[in-house]
């Protein structure tokens, strides 16, 4: 019998494979991209054969790897499968959700907040979404929230809970050079900021507003906090929902000179595709998502979602 090699080593393997990338793979993981590229050499030395090459700044994997992948992607699905039913067998049931670290921040970690005041015996347990490929991969959680109705269209969510509209458009400082021309339904600046992975969300604003952008450079953000920041500082203008930059909008450090478009009942959680079945915590999760967790009519947090819980 063959040798398995380390289990980092295919740990890590496997995160190259969902994310196309070293860097990817790093962020799934949480771990340094040198750590992350060196269990990979370690797998492909224990190996003795070539499982990636390089391509250009990259890695890609090369067809043997590409099957070597697919099978360890799915072994160790499994496994955790295996494990999640033992824990289950053993009345340990949390709810696993998956966020981009922004909107864990903002609105997932007071929400849970609240919903532990009422079930202080369910554990919600919050994973982040990686920037590449975060549309396409659920992973091992039992829910998935979304709001970007501009990149992952609302039929792309099948068998989702609604919790409000979500309202999104272009904003910038209020010291930023723009120009908006009603009359030939144009919005001009210079640089436009994007969050990595949703970079096509620009075309399909103009599609469904009618309003061209006009811009000379474009700026690229591994998170979506992190364009927001760059927008606010003046370094360029990003698009953003309203219920994720509400303090900045309220005090005035982003505008919104072109207005917000309002997809409706665009904010969703659903199962994962890994866990179509909502456990029975999972589901009194949902169902309390449903009647707590909503926006507000504005697009805005539903009022107390902010403020501190006691006790």
């Amino acid at each position: 019998m063959a040798p398995l090699p380390p289990l980092a080593s295919l740990l890590a393997f496997e995160a190259l494979y969902h994310s196309g990338s070293v860097t990817g793979a790093a962020d799934r993981l949480g771990r340094t991209h040198s750590a992350v590229s060196k269990q990979l050499h370690q797998l492909q030395n224990h190996a003795d054969t070539t499982l990636f090459e390089k391509n250009g700044s990259g890695i890609k994997l090369t067809p043997e790897g590409q099957k070597f992948a697919i099978t360890v992607a799915a072994s160790l699905s499994d496994i955790r499968k295996g494990y999640e039913r033992l824990l289950n067998s053993r009345g340990q049931q949390k709810v696993s959700i998956k966020v981009s670290s922004t909107f864990a921040r903002v609105w997932a970690i007071p929400i849970v907040a609240r919903f532990n005041r009422h079930h202080p015996d369910i554990e919600i347990q919050i994973s982040l979404t990686i920037a590449h490929n975060s549309h396409q991969i659920d992973g091992s959680v039992d829910l998935v929230l979304s709001w970007d109705r501009l990149v992952s269209p609302q039929e792309a969510h099948p068998n989702a809970t609604t919790l409000g509209d979500v309202h999104i458009g272009p904003v910038l400082s209020p010291t930023y050079q723009h120009r908006l021309d009603l009359e030939r339904r144009v919005l001009s600046f210079k640089t436009r900021i994007d969050r990595r992975g949703s970079e096509a969300g620009w075309q399909r604003w103009s599609e469904v507003t009618g309003l061209s952008i006009d811009c000379q450079t474009h700026q690229t953000f591994e998170l979506a906090g992190l364009a927001y920041e760059a927008a606010e500082r003046g370094m360029g203008v990003a698009l953003a929902p309203k219920f994720l930059i509400e303090k900045e909008l309220k005090s005035g450090t982003l505008i919104a000179p072109a207005g917000f478009y309002c997809f409706r009942e665009g904010l969703v959680v659903r199962p994962s595709s890994e866990r179509p079945h909502p456990s029975h915590n999972a589901q009194v999760f949902l169902s309390w998502l449903a009647e707590h967790g909503r926006l507000g009519d504005d697009g805005y947090l539903a009022a107390g979602v902010l403020d501190p819980v006691w006790g």
